[in-house]
């Protein structure tokens, strides 16, 4: 009960902190803003004060404070007591000072407000430029943890990619300015279009339903017939027609998780084996598959000659064109047209 306890506590603190510290960081950023027009708006009002109470020695401290505001202010209530002439040429002073106040706070204003629309106007432009641009890229449809995550693993692999999501609350719409994001309807065609389906690569539909997903399958593999399109499904039962709507691959994450799980009970060193393999990015070794071609130096070699081990990659496999695998092949092993060879290992890495 008492760390339970000190576990509420605990989260409810770090929330609090993090709260204030959004909190600072906007008032920071605010304050940075009217800093100048605050700093001259003290230094007009004590100027004017012990102006005021210099050359008039017979006015109180109030009163001197009064004729200030009302002359900083521009307001023309009239002198508080009558002014002798020093006093009236101090006063054109906080006429004109007060007069600069207000253009330098409606400047600094203004400046703001137009940096910051500049600042998200250019920021556009790029990402409208990036979309245009893109070739050979990858598509995700939906924003959600998911999306993100997929987005992660392709800038991580330096790939090109573009979001479709027209959610503002979605995930990725907070890393807008990072990603190029398509703020539509994937449903619609002309909105894949805008994405440059047809010179995509491949697509992922990671929308909240079965039904989007289906949808955006059908219109995907309509556009581009020779697309890769991988979607999330979150009922088995969709599977089947997935696959008949032209989906390449459909991955459920529920069966994916369980999977891993029971694996992670099961098998403990073959699981954490395999996530150092997919975790690519704290490892310096890489997969890589080789399609054998008729005019390539591999064709017709056996694998002992083939010099993968000199590029720093050791055969996992091989897969043929009818779809059989072969693991751990010989070293006579000849390679052939259309097979395609699973490669590990250090690569370009290699030291």
């Amino acid at each position: 009960m008492i760390k339970l306890n000190l576990k509420k506590i605990w989260n409810k603190t770090t929330k609090l902190i993090l709260f204030l510290k959004s909190e600072i960081f906007v008032f920071l950023h605010y304050f940075k803003i009217f800093v100048k027009p605050v700093l001259f708006l003290l230094l007009l009002l004590c100027m004017g004060t012990f102006g005021y109470k210099f050359l008039e020695r017979d006015w109180s401290f109030f009163d001197a404070v009064y004729m200030t505001i009302i002359s900083i202010t521009t307001v023309g209530y009239g002198e508080v007591h009558p002014l002798s002439e020093p006093g009236r040429y101090f006063t054109i002073f906080l006429l004109i000072g007060g007069v600069v106040f207000y253009g330098v706070t409606i400047n600094t204003i203004a400046r703001s407000m137009i940096e910051n629309k500049f600042s998200e106007y250019m920021v556009s432009i790029r990402m409208q430029n990036k979309i245009q641009n893109l070739k050979n890229h990858y598509i995700v449809c939906g924003g959600g943890r998911m999306a993100v995550t997929i987005g992660k693993e392709l800038e991580g692999a330096k790939k090109e990619f573009v979001f479709i999501e027209n959610n503002k609350d979605a995930p990725i719409m907070f890393q807008s300015t990072k990603y190029p994001v398509i703020e539509g309807n994937a449903l619609l065609e002309e909105t894949l279009i805008e994405a440059k389906i047809k010179d995509a690569t491949g697509l992922a539909a990671v929308l909240p339903t079965d039904a989007d997903n289906l949808f955006v399958v059908l219109s995907a593999k309509k556009l581009n017939p020779s697309l890769n399109i991988i979607t999330r499904i979150s009922y088995e039962t969709t599977r089947p027609k997935m696959i008949q709507a032209g989906a390449n691959k459909v991955i459920s994450p529920y069966s994916v998780g369980g999977i891993q799980i029971a694996r992670s009970f099961i098998n403990p060193e073959i699981d954490d084996f395999l996530e150092i393999i997919m975790d690519k990015a704290s490892f310096e070794f890489e997969m890589k598959i080789v399609k054998i071609e008729k005019h390539d130096k591999y064709h017709a070699k056996k694998l002992r000659n083939a010099d993968f081990r000199k590029d720093g990659f050791m055969v996992i496999g091989v897969r043929f064109p009818d779809g059989k695998q072969l693991f751990a092949p010989e070293a006579d092993f000849v390679l052939k047209e259309g097979y395609e060879v699973l490669l590990l290992g250090a690569g370009e890495n290699k030291k």
